[in-house]
């Protein structure tokens, strides 16, 4: 398991807390800052490889369609959660509580998806 395996995880846990919390707490400031560290834990993790931190780079021999597919819902993750907090200012807790759901089952789904597609297909 990589570094960044390691910190994909840890930042899904942390998320994952942190929604468990929301739905408990109503949407509480607190929970949504512990999903927030899950969220930027994963940002970090997969753009400072692109600013040169050689550390977090996986060592990964090419792409495939599998690992494509993960890196642009990845994106379609983050999105869903900023809209999340959007709505959430806006005061609808019920679409706020809908879209974190969402992005629990997209962001196990794109993990998953990235996992698969370098581990189990071949990359080129």
């Amino acid at each position: 398991m990589s570094i960044n395996e390691i910190f994909y995880t840890l930042a899904y846990c942390i998320f994952i807390y942190g929604a468990s919390s929301s739905f408990r707490e109503n949407g509480s400031s607190a929970s949504v800052v512990i999903m927030l560290c899950g969220i930027s834990i994963d940002f970090l993790t997969s753009m400072l490889p692109l600013a040169g931190v050689d550390f977090l780079k996986m060592d990964v021999g090419g792409t495939n369609a599998v690992i494509v597919f993960a890196i642009v819902f990845g994106f379609c993750v983050w999105m869903l959660f900023a809209a999340a907090l959007i709505v959430r200012t806006k005061g609808s807790l019920e679409t706020y509580h809908r879209l974190i759901t969402v992005v629990q089952i997209a962001w196990f789904i794109d993990f998953i998806a990235f996992l698969w597609g370098i581990y189990k297909f071949p990359v080129q």
